[in-house]
Parts: C-alpha cells; sequence; structure tokens
C-alpha cells in the first residue's frame, strides 16, 4: 500500500480537525495510508514571521523539511496554501542560494539535522491533479455532484509565487476547476475568482477590512446562483465561513455553503456528512444537500431521454441556430429555449408543444456541429417521447396508421398508372412485414 506524509501545518489540527478527517478519509479511500511523523512546527507563516526576521523564516522552514528528510519521506503533501507557499519557496530559494543552505545546515547540524534537498514538496490540489489523476479521482465516485454549480476559489499561495511554485499558471490556473469538475460539478467562472480571500488583514489586527473582502465576493457569488464556494486552504476557508458567520449575526444571512475540496470528494464517494464533521461548519450545509437532491431529481428526468452532456454542449454552442431552416423563415421557433426547459427537468410540459414538430429534420445542423450532436437529435427524441403518449398531430397519426396497416404511407395510384402507361406495382410484403415487426 501506498503511503503520504503530511504537512498538516497550524491551522488544521488546532481549529479545523474536521479538515484533516476529509483528508484522511479520501486518502483511505484511494488505497492510500497516512503516516504521521514528529517534529514539525509552523511553517512558518511569511507575512509574520519572514517580515520579523527572514534567516529566522528559511530556518524554520529548512528544519521542517529537513525532519521528514531524516523520517525518510521522499513526498510531503500540504492540505494548507500557506504552508505549501512557505515550504516551496524556501525550498527553491536553497537551491539558488547554496550559500544560504550551507548558514542554515550549520546551524541544523548541531541538532543532528540536515537539509539536503532531496524532498519534494506538493499542494494536496497538486498531489490529487497531477499523482493520483482524474481518472483514478474519479474511480470511486457513487454519487455524482452532477448539475451543481461551484466557485473555485484558488487562493495566493496555492499558485504564487509562480517562480518557485511552478503548480498551476499564477494568473489564470485550471487544475482545481479540473479537480472539481471531475466530481461532476461545474465550476462557474465569476469575476473576483482570482481574488485574494483578505484573510491577511485579519492577521494584523484590520478586522473590517477583512470583512469587507470576504462580503464583497460573497455577494458576488451570491448573485450568479452558486451553490457553493470552495477551497483548499484553511485560512481561506476561515475567511469565507467565519465572516459569513458573522454577516449573519448581523442580519445578512447569505447561505453560501463553504467546502474545504476534500469534503466535497468524500460526499461524491458516498461519506456520510456526519462522518466528515460538516456540522462543524459555521454556515449551515444542509442547502447544499437539498439543492443537490433536487438537481438529481432533475438530472434523472433528462437522462431518461438525453444525452446530458451532449445537450449542454449543444446549448452552450448554438451556432447552428444561424442556418436552421426553421429558425430562419420562423422566428417564434427557438430550439435554444426548448432546450433550456429540457434542462431545467421539464421535459413532460414539452410534450404538449406543437414547435417541437417544427424541427425539419433536414440535417443541417447535424453537419454543422463539431460533435455530430445537432439540435435535430433533440427534437427527434422528443417527438419519439410525444407519440409514445399519443401527444402527436392530427397528420402525423393518420401517417402513422396508415404505416401500420399497410407497411406504407400510401398506396399505389392504379388509374394515373394506368394513364401514364405503367406497369401493375408488384406486390407488397406487408403481411411478412407484420409478422417480423411482431416479434421485435
Amino acid at each position: 500500500m501506498e503511503s503520504v506524509t503530511f504537512f498538516w501545518g497550524c491551522q488544521i489540527p488546532a481549529r479545523f480537525p474536521f479538515m484533516e478527517k476529509s483528508v484522511r478519509l479520501l486518502m483511505k479511500q484511494l488505497g492510500i495510508k497516512v503516516e504521521d511523523i514528529p517534529g514539525f512546527t509552523c511553517c512558518p507563516e511569511k507575512a509574520l514571521v519572514k517580515n520579523l526576521d527572514p534567516k529566522v523564516w528559511y530556518l524554520t522552514a529548512a528544519r521542517n523539511l529537513a525532519v521528514a528528510e531524516d523520517a525518510g519521506v521522499e513526498v510531503l503533501i500540504e492540505p494548507c496554501n500557506g504552508c505549501y507557499s512557505t515550504l516551496k519557496t524556501v525550498k527553491t530559494s536553497l537551491i539558488l542560494n547554496l550559500s544560504l543552505k550551507d548558514e542554515i545546515n550549520r546551524k541544523l547540524e548541531t541538532y543532528g539535522l540536515e537539509y539536503q534537498g532531496r524532498i519534494t514538496v506538493m499542494h494536496l490540489a497538486e498531489y490529487l491533479h497531477d499523482k493520483i489523476g482524474l481518472a483514478k479521482l474519479k474511480e470511486g465516485i457513487i454519487e455524482p455532484l452532477s448539475g451543481m454549480q461551484i466557485a473555485v476559489h484558488y487562493g495566493c499561495h496555492m499558485i504564487r509565487p509562480s517562480y518557485a511554485i511552478q503548480f498551476d499558471d499564477p494568473l489564470l490556473p485550471q487544475k482545481f476547476d479540473a479537480l472539481v469538475t471531475a466530481l461532476g460539478a461545474r465550476s462557474i467562472e465569476y469575476p473576483r475568482k482570482m481574488q485574494c480571500c483578505g484573510g491577511e488583514y485579519s492577521n494584523v489586527g484590520s478586522m473590517e477590512e477583512a470583512l469587507i473582502m470576504a462580503r464583497e465576493k460573497l455577494l458576488e457569488i451570491k448573485s450568479l446562483d452558486i451553490d457553493a464556494l470552495v477551497v483548499m486552504c484553511p485560512a481561506c476557508f476561515m475567511q469565507f465561513d467565519n465572516k459569513q458567520y458573522m454577516m449573519q449575526r448581523q442580519g445578512e444571512d447569505m447561505a453560501i455553503p463553504i467546502f474545504f475540496y476534500p469534503e466535497l470528494v468524500c460526499l461524491a464517494y458516498g461519506i456520510m456528512p456526519d462522518e466528515i464533521g460538516l456540522a462543524f461548519h459555521r454556515i449551515d450545509t444542509q442547502p447544499f444537500y437539498e439543492r443537490r437532491h433536487a438537481q438529481s431529481e432533475r438530472i434523472k428526468k433528462i437522462e431518461e431521454g438525453f444525452d446530458l452532456e451532449s445537450l449542454e454542449r449543444c446549448y452552450q454552442c448554438r451556432a447552428c441556430l444561424d442556418d436552421c431552416p426553421g429558425c430562419l423563415n420562423f422566428p417564434d421557433f427557438q430550439p435554444d429555449q426548448i432546450m433550456e426547459k429540457i434542462l431545467e427537468g421539464k421535459v413532460e410540459e414539452l410534450l404538449n408543444r406543437q414547435d417541437i414538430w417544427h424541427c425539419l429534420e433536414c440535417h443541417t445542423c447535424y453537419e454543422l456541429c463539431p460533435q455530430r450532436y445537432g439540435m435535430e437529435t433533440v427534437f427527434t427524441t422528443l417527438k419519439g417521447m410525444a407519440m409514445t403518449k399519443g401527444l402527436i398531430p392530427a397528420t402525423v397519426k393518420q401517417a402513422i396508421e396508415t404505416f401500420e396497416k399497410s407497411g406504407k404511407l400510401g398506396e399505389p395510384q392504379k388509374t394515373q398508372r394506368k394513364k401514364l402507361n405503367l406497369p401493375e406495382p408488384p406486390a407488397s410484403g406487408v403481411k411478412e412485414w407484420k409478422k417480423i415487426v411482431a416479434k421485435k
């Protein structure tokens, strides 16, 4: 069994042990053993310690890395952005500054330690995305978060400073989003996505400024009807969960659940909220479960007749509307609105509508469609569902009755054929056809 060692930092064990629980549950689900080692201190926190004494900052971080190396750890995983940024930055700095490394090692030698630089430092997000991989992560999903809209908050120190981190693009990252979509949810773009949470204001006593930073981002998320905000850092979690709780007590109830990413994975893996420890959140997560249940029911209705992913891509694209003959000649025919209704789970109410029969099935959209789906697929499915319920135009009903009776949509006109000097039509195979169809 593969084993890993985590650098838990200060905040998770002290203030948010439920985060540690979710990580340990996740590792267990992935078949990975967590091995703890003694001897760690604070990473240390950069804005406070480095500004006070840079050498203490370097020495403390290097000592933590040396402790891990001395225990035989090859990869040290951080579930905290701040710890990750500190340890990764110090590791990079000691590669670039050998004299600093030598100076630190002379001090560590007194205590039987030596930092060699062989250890790999990884963020938990980096470990899950780059080492475990999305395919492996998806294997354990039994209750996907399909239909849920999630706002991803990267946090500054997961991706910056880029010269040291080198995990993802520092301005337009994608890997955390990919981890969220791997669970079946949709990662929603929003203007303040890459904005700092503002938690550092709390560290320097500027509580009002910290509250303003959290509030502005939460208000934006609320306006976009997003189901939850997900973070991968205890400091960011504290900023959005605790500050939101303060706002709630002051009468401003945004009701935006905040999740630590491993908690979402555990939910998708079918682990119960009580086991994860979600009751320890300040902001109630119950609305998330209720919305998730509603989305699950909606998706079940859609998937009875449609490929949801293809339908969503078709609705988002809509490029072929400009070439659809029905749309060009009849402005009231709006296929995108019909698709929107389907995505809302309102399939049944569409079956009585006359405009589902306005698709000419000319294949134009299919030929233009990059995914070889086309709006035609949507309408042929709707027509088929309507026909099984008998909700069909009179002319369609008459044609079906003729087909079922004779195996044809019309009998040859013998009088006209005789006038045109055409031979008698060959005998029909209707009897044999009826026998074959009856056995289908």
